[in-house]
């Protein structure tokens, strides 16, 4: 079997990519940091087993035709180390692309999550299956409301996570969130750099 080509996208300051074997215990850093992780559910595993799980998924995702999961770990261009995650992975109960996106804490307050996932979304619009974005977020988790609100999802109601995803046993603490959604139709690419340098499957 031919490896999968995950597509690269270059943005004005960022590279997403396919993971490699140091992002592991980068990402694995990261989540020790618990104001990254406060917002998402505690998953099971040590911190590494975690990240090994995560990028593991990332890859697998990219080898179904066409992809059900779009994952890319966000890298600084001055260096090509690891400060995020985004993906979009598809909702099994309506077909649509769910977004989710995280960033170490040190690249926090420069723009760069907006950068990432604006360019994530395009990329999925134009390659992907999807005719609609939606994203889920903690009300307490303010910045993630304001990425998202900065692309152009619009805030439709606050509903229970647990429904969304089917998964009733999720901890309470986590089920009540804010839904946003994009329709293909209303995304607005602008003008920052672009760039994918593989398309990847088509």
């Amino acid at each position: 079997m031919t490896p999968v080509v995950i597509p690269q996208i270059e943005t004005q300051r960022l590279w997403l990519r396919g993971p490699i074997p140091a992002d592991v215990d980068m990402w694995a850093a990261c989540l020790a940091d618990d104001d990254v992780t406060r917002f998402v559910p505690k998953a099971a595993g040590t911190f590494r087993e975690r990240a090994e799980r995560t990028l593991n998924a990332y890859q697998r995702g990219w080898e179904r035709h066409p992809p059900d999961l779009m994952g890319w770990v966000i890298a600084g261009k001055a260096d090509g180390r690891l400060i995020g995650l985004c993906c979009i992975d598809t909702l099994e109960r309506t077909g649509d692309g769910e977004l989710a996106y995280f960033l170490c804490g040190a690249a926090w307050g420069q723009g760069f999550m907006t950068e990432a996932v604006r360019a994530m979304v395009r990329y999925g619009f134009e390659h992907g299956r999807w005719d609609r974005m939606v994203a889920y977020t903690v009300p307490a988790n303010a910045a993630s409301g304001r990425v998202l609100e900065h692309i152009g999802f619009v805030y439709e109601k606050n509903v229970d996570y647990r429904e969304v995803v089917g998964a009733p046993n999720m901890s309470a603490e986590f089920a009540d969130v804010r839904s946003y959604s994009l329709p293909r139709e209303r995304f607005a690419p602008g003008t920052a750099l672009y760039r994918v340098i593989d398309a990847g499957p088509s």
